[in-house]
């Protein structure tokens, strides 16, 4: 028999997408799964879809979050997990159906792993929402951050959507509920310091829904910037990798120019060009990297750079500087 992953779904308001994210991880190959589904007090129809899919199948069991924030969710799901193995999935996402079979393979390989994730693609139903998705598919736009466009299996930093041991997971006392942002990645800090590996794997494949513009986009990542720069904080140099910095220079530099720009326009101009090619060469690679037939705006390609370096970086410089919190709810800075 195999042995029981334990997935644990934090949602909040996930009425149009829990159902499938659900359905994809009951449908897992060759293993056994229980899914823990924790709603942070829904004012939409989750919590009632949840009961209905718990009614129709025991392995499916709705859980309580009180206090909202993802890593206290995450924690309540390990409190209730009865696997050998733990797995988060969002309640927008979807994963392929030999996503954990694929995982027990590479633990069972390696007892120093820890953890696996995957390959994250980005989907969306309109055209400037499929852009945004090609955009965060690009090294351009997220460094070198391989589970957006790895190809090949590696040892790495952060699991995406990640399986991890379960005793590993309790060993290191799960999910900081102080980071409303970038707790998985602080979780992954702590299992690399235990002395573990984490490990990517680019067939296991995760589809999640995106922004679908860039004004939202923007707010979603100077909320990620505040969350990195604040599990900075806490952890040390050691959390920083040098991807990290290029967007809070960015911000620096760009303000920089802006005031250059009122004693020497042409200057600061000449200054900022290279950005602006840059940004013109990451567009045109990621409308040729399409793979869809559905139409993507090519115009969204260029903000979408720019919104994610922008607005990330901001977050950065706020979280680090200033220690701003990002908001709580997902979406909002």
């Amino acid at each position: 028999m195999s042995p029981l992953i334990s997935v644990i779904m934090p949602v909040l308001n996930e009425a149009g997408s829990v159902e499938g994210a659900v359905q994809s991880v009951l449908a897992q190959e060759g293993v056994d799964v229980e899914v823990l589904v924790v709603d942070g007090n829904s004012s939409d129809d989750t919590a009632a879809i949840v009961r209905r899919l718990a009614e129709a199948d025991p392995r499916v069991r709705l859980l309580h979050n009180p206090e909202v924030v993802i890593p206290a969710g995450l924690n309540t799901g390990i409190a209730h997990a009865r696997g050998e193995y733990i797995a988060r999935v969002d309640g927008h996402a979807s994963i392929s159906g030999d996503y954990f079979k694929r995982a027990l393979a590479r633990f069972a390989a390696d007892p120093q792993l820890g953890a696996v994730g995957g390959l994250r693609t980005g989907i969306s139903v309109t055209p400037s929402g499929r852009a945004i998705g090609l955009v965060q598919s690009s090294p351009y736009a997220i460094g070198d951050s391989i589970n957006h466009f790895g190809t090949e299996y590696q040892l790495t930093d952060h699991a995406s959507f990640g399986v991890y041991r379960a005793d590993v997971a309790r060993e290191v006392g799960g999910w900081d509920p102080n980071l409303l942002v970038n707790e998985d990645v602080d979780f992954d800090h702590r299992i690399l310091g235990a002395g573990y590996t984490i490990g990517f794997d680019p067939d296991m494949h995760i589809w999640w829904h995106v922004r679908d513009n860039v004004p939202d986009l923007f707010r979603q990542y100077r909320r990620y910037g505040r969350g990195k720069a604040l599990m900075v904080r806490k952890n040390g140099p050691s959390a920083l990798r040098p991807r990290h910095l290029v967007a809070p220079l960015a911000v620096a530099g760009t303000a920089a120019l802006a005031a250059l720009a009122t004693r020497k326009p042409r200057l600061a101009a000449l200054a900022y060009s290279p950005y602006l090619a840059v940004v013109t060469l990451a567009s045109v690679k990621a409308w040729n990297s399409r793979e869809t037939s559905e139409p993507v705006s090519a115009a969204t390609l260029p903000a979408a750079f720019a919104g994610i370096h922008y607005g990330w970086g901001l977050g950065f410089l706020e979280g680090y500087l200033l220690g701003k919190q990002p908001r709580r709810a997902s979406g909002k800075i």
